[in-house]
């Protein structure tokens, strides 16, 4: 929006319901966003999102050690992540057993870091051995998005067998589908306190590694799909909400583009009740928007990476987002508040963990004033469980945590830093080696983009 001013102070002398008919949502620099069903009577659900679970190989032989596994990442934060009622996150990469670099069944090594279980010299191609599965749901995950740009390196093989690994392990994931898989629906269905809560994920690419079976769901060339899927799961009476995971956006970017926001946008007005969005690397804004029949929704979009290797302090800065609903008696489930807990990949002698992220000096601290100046600052809330969300009732006992004071460096400087592995491993030509691919797919591995 130009005129950032004037709409700034449009939205404090308007009506929600004028916004409605506009079409225009509360802004993401708006110091808190507050949801009209938080004061409402009913029963509650609550549910904790995160970004990229980006296994790079020094986490992956972390994993592999005598004794160890993925869950020791996850240990500083397990209380919130098994104490959402539903927890979600994006699994980047296969978790393909027996899957090497050119997509052919190969001999299993067990869980042993090289080409099978990693990723060739200076290259990208990634595959995790499928004991991240298990792992991932014992540390509190009850569904995952397989569908990003990671989805296809270990080809059509490799995505039937991540599937495979999932359905053996009994957690929920949605965007993928095994070539003998009957053509239909995408999504996935969780309950939970009696709640039903559908699933859609999608990606804006698989970085120029064909997919002729159509295996993966692609935001973009498949949107029409996606938003008569929502539409079909709002006219269902049974289904309590509908969450759009969308794997897009520019790596390292803050800022949101017009596709992510126009796909949001429609999702939100088709009958998504939030998106949590993934990919960038970086945290980007939230978005509260109307739609024309007045509901609210919330769009995350980028929760940045929740664990990685990638070292740039922006990269390593991530958030836990946490919504609540609200299902009145002989209503629909709306959303009642919605706030999130900043993170920080931790990175030491002992390895690589993701801890939260309460500091107001030094880098951690600059991260934190960083990610208050992006998001709403005022919908932080502290890292214990249970939660409590801000909201607008008169009964309100939530209470901001203390940190340092907001910093919109991200907001004036859009793009932050890569790493430079990342910088280095893209530059190569080992994608051609394993995966043949076009100049125009060369650029979309770069930029996020289709066009």
């Amino acid at each position: 929006m130009r005129d950032g001013h004037f709409l700034n102070r449009f939205y404090k002398c308007c009506a929600t319901g004028a916004l409605a008919l506009m079409g225009i949502g509360e802004p993401a620099g708006a110091e808190t966003l507050h949801f009209s069903g938080a004061c409402s009577a009913g029963d509650r659900l609550t549910v904790a999102a995160v970004g990229d679970l980006l296994f790079h190989k020094k986490l992956q032989a972390q994993a592999y050690s005598k004794n160890s596994s993925f869950k020791r990442f996850f240990t500083p934060v397990l209380k919130v992540l098994k104490g959402a009622d539903l927890t979600y996150g994006n699994l980047e990469g296969p978790a393909a057993r027996g899957v090497g670099p050119n997509g052919r069944a190969v001999k299993d090594p067990g869980k042993r870091l090289g080409v099978v279980y990693g990723a060739p010299l200076k290259s990208l191609a990634f595959n995790y051995h499928p004991s991240v599965v298990a792992d991932l749901k014992e540390s509190g995950f009850d569904v995952l998005s397989t569908a990003n740009n990671h989805s296809m390196d270990r080809g059509a093989l490799g995505a039937d067998r991540t599937v495979d690994t999932l359905r053996k392990a009994g957690l929920p994931f949605t965007g993928s589908r095994k070539r003998s898989d009957a053509p239909g629906p995408w999504h996935v269905i969780t309950k939970a306190k009696g709640f039903t809560v559908a699933w859609l994920g999608c990606t804006y690419s698989t970085n120029g590694i064909p997919d002729p079976k159509n295996q993966i769901l692609h935001c973009y060339k498949q949107k029409g799909e996606i938003l008569s899927e929502i539409k079909a799961l709002r006219a269902d009476s049974e289904m309590d909400a509908i969450f759009l995971t969308p794997h897009w956006g520019v790596e390292n970017r803050h800022k949101p583009g017009a596709r992510q926001k126009d796909l949001a946008r429609a999702a939100i007005e088709a009958g998504a009740t939030a998106v949590f969005g993934a990919h960038p690397h970086v945290l980007q804004p939230w978005e509260k928007v109307v739609a024309a029949d007045e509901r609210e929704g919330l769009v995350v979009y980028s929760a940045g990476n929740f664990i990685s290797n990638q070292r740039q302090t922006a990269e390593r800065a991530g958030i836990i987002a946490v919504v609540e609903l609200v299902r009145p008696v002989g209503g629909k489930a709306r959303l009642a508040a919605a706030g999130y807990i900043p993170t920080w990949v931790q990175i030491d002698a002992k390895g690589h963990r993701v801890s939260f992220n309460t500091s107001s000096k030094g880098r951690t601290g600059e991260a934190l004033a960083r990610t208050l100046g992006l998001l709403p600052a005022g919908n932080r809330i502290a890292p214990k469980w249970p939660v409590v969300l801000p909201t607008d009732c008169e009964n309100s006992v939530f209470t901001a945590p203390k940190g340092p004071k907001p910093d919109r460096y991200w907001v004036r400087n859009i793009d932050s830093p890569k790493s430079g592995r990342s910088r280095k491993a893209k530059s190569t030509n080992v994608w051609n080696r394993v995966f043949s691919g076009t100049s125009k797919r060369k650029r979309q591995r770069r930029t996020g983009s289709t066009r």
